[in-house]
């Protein structure tokens, strides 16, 4: 089962294809896995089965399919607009703003961040479940959170944002 969602999709982030660049946009390094890897970005990997939502981390991707974890380095990096900001929420079904990537039928898989004991770890949801790819293997799981982008601003109209320093900087 999937969600169709194409009336839902946010508008409030561009995708930024990899070109071995600093990520974009610190707002979606969301993830972590505690084994020493660190800090992940939630991106959208470019794959031969569509879009599909993946971690990152130093020019690599690694995305959960066919029961398996692949690696590539064709990805897009997601870049919030200005004046929004990047939530994890848990909801029972995709949040208006859920981050999403394309698949050729026509479905959309949404960027999720699953709390597990190895982390929290992005990957992707159909709307009914997620997946995440640890360890070489693709898991299953219900525990997690949608990627959201807010319009607005928080904090008290605070954004401490990442557009205020420009493309590439560290925040």
């Amino acid at each position: 089962q999937h969600y169709y969602i194409t009336n839902n999709l946010s508008k409030m982030y561009d995708l930024v294809q990899n070109m071995g660049q600093i990520p974009p946009c610190d707002s979606f390094k969301q993830g972590h896995q505690n084994d020493g890897s660190g800090h992940l970005w939630c991106v959208i990997a470019n794959t031969p089965h569509g879009q599909i939502p993946a971690k990152a981390k130093q020019n690599k991707a690694w995305y959960a399919h066919g029961g398996k974890e692949h690696e590539t380095t064709d990805f897009q990096y997601a870049k919030a607009h200005p004046g929004t900001h990047v939530v994890l929420e848990k909801s029972r079904s995709p949040p208006k703003g859920a981050v999403a990537g394309h698949q050729p039928n026509g479905t959309y898989y949404m960027v999720i961040c699953h709390h597990t004991s190895h982390g929290k770890i992005p990957g992707k949801s159909n709307g009914v479940k997620g997946w995440y790819s640890w360890g070489g293997k693709e898991h299953e799981t219900h525990d997690y959170s949608y990627v959201v982008v807010k319009g607005g601003h928080h904090h008290g109209g605070f954004n401490p944002g990442h557009h205020q320093k420009g493309f590439g900087s560290s925040h």
